[in-house]
């Protein structure tokens, strides 16, 4: 036990006392702005943040509503009028259900391929005098 205690206040002294080894503040920042402005490493592209375009937005997000409504109601919804309970899975729409879950996994779809669109994941095609660049930025 005397030597857990040695181990445990030892690591404690050198974990607290590891901020004096790093030197001084404003030649940390120094040296490694210098080291930034002397290799010319990739940045990442900018991210443009623009809106989604309205016609993903409301036919996916009404898809992605009306279909997992759609699912809970054929799910849940049993001849009965009372939530099921266990051994009554044949009493209630399957069916309608899973019909509902296809629904909502294609809204779903619609507004993820419409936040890709904002994004800017399309290909652009830039002319110039004697010159045509075409760009395409993969995301992953």
């Amino acid at each position: 036990m005397n030597i857990l205690k040695i181990f445990i206040v030892s690591t404690l002294i050198v974990a607290m006392s590891s901020s004096v080894f790093a030197g001084d503040l404003h030649e940390a920042i120094a040296k490694a702005t210098t080291a930034a402005e002397q290799t010319p490493g990739q940045q990442a592209p900018p991210r443009s943040d623009a809106p989604m375009p309205k016609g993903y937005l409301w036919l996916g997000s009404g898809l992605f509503v009306g279909g997992l409504a759609t699912a809970l109601y054929g799910f849940l919804n049993n001849s009965n009028g009372d939530f099921p309970t266990f051994g009554e899975a044949t009493s209630t729409n399957v069916k309608m259900g899973a019909a509902g879950l296809a629904t909502a996994f294609a809204g779903g779809a619609i507004l993820f391929l419409g936040k890709r669109k904002a994004n800017g994941s399309t290909t652009s095609i830039a002319l110039g005098p004697r010159q045509m660049t075409v760009s395409k930025r993969l995301t992953w």
